[in-house]
């Protein structure tokens, strides 16, 4: 009888141990696997310009693909998420974390099988006078980019849309391919007084090279980015 309790308890104790690794092996997994990209090493994330140059992979949520050639990207104000390319280079020469009530992010990316250079901006403004008038807004933003037309509005989850667009052709350029499609407007939070100005523009980058730049599938790729944008609150969406 003595004999069967002491094998009883020494499986026991096994027993506990094997479950106690199994825990901290599991707690070690999950703590790998919710590292943010900036923590973990860059050959262990994902082979492309989003996360290989180090200033963009401060601004990657996660390694997980949202859908074919996007990412999910975060503000450093963590007020806003949007996809992101996985060829996008953030320029931290146009990009600038003022406080909480004021950031811009500028990025490019090139797609070096079309030829097409995506060169876009994104400007994040909360508690401005500006920002609560949609209307002075749009001045604002047709002002910068010589714009005379409307806007198309739409409802997008939380937030509503104004979006133009307009082809720029550069007559005083010496090049092949001497125009471009751009994309602008703003997005306004409904909840708060919060809201971001986007400027996107599509251009062939090198003469050298075949480009098929229409504008139909620009304009796609613009709105795919521009309805992505989700405003967090208190940094959840």
């Amino acid at each position: 009888m003595n004999k069967a309790l002491v094998i009883l308890s020494t499986l026991a104790v096994l027993l506990a141990g094997c479950g106690g690794n199994n825990e901290e092996a599991n707690q070690t997994q999950a703590g790998e696997e919710q590292k943010a990209p900036k923590e973990m090493d860059a050959k262990d994330l994902p082979q492309v310009t989003a996360f290989q140059d180090e200033a963009t992979r401060e601004y990657m949520v996660s390694t997980k693909e949202v859908e074919p050639g996007y990412y999910l990207l975060e503000s450093k104000t963590k007020r806003f998420r949007m996809l992101f390319p996985d060829k996008g280079k953030v320029i931290l020469s146009r990009s600038s974390y003022i406080s909480e009530y004021e950031e811009s992010i500028g990025f490019n990316s090139y797609d070096e099988d079309n030829n097409i250079l995506f060169d876009g901006k994104v400007t994040y403004y909360k508690g401005h006078s500006f920002i609560q008038d949609t209307e002075v807004m749009l001045e604002i933003i047709s002002g910068k980019n010589d714009y005379t037309g409307e806007y198309h509005n739409e409802e997008n989850n939380n937030s509503n849309i104004y979006l133009a667009s307009k082809k720029y052709t550069f007559d005083n350029i010496d090049r092949k391919y001497n125009f471009t499609y751009d994309y602008f407007g703003f997005v306004k939070f409904k909840e708060e007084d919060e809201g971001i100005e986007f400027s996107f523009s599509y251009s062939c980058k090198d003469d050298g090279k075949a480009c098929n730049l229409e504008e139909g599938e620009t304009k796609n790729s613009a709105k795919k980015i521009i309805e992505s944008i989700s405003f967090l609150s208190n940094g959840k969406e």
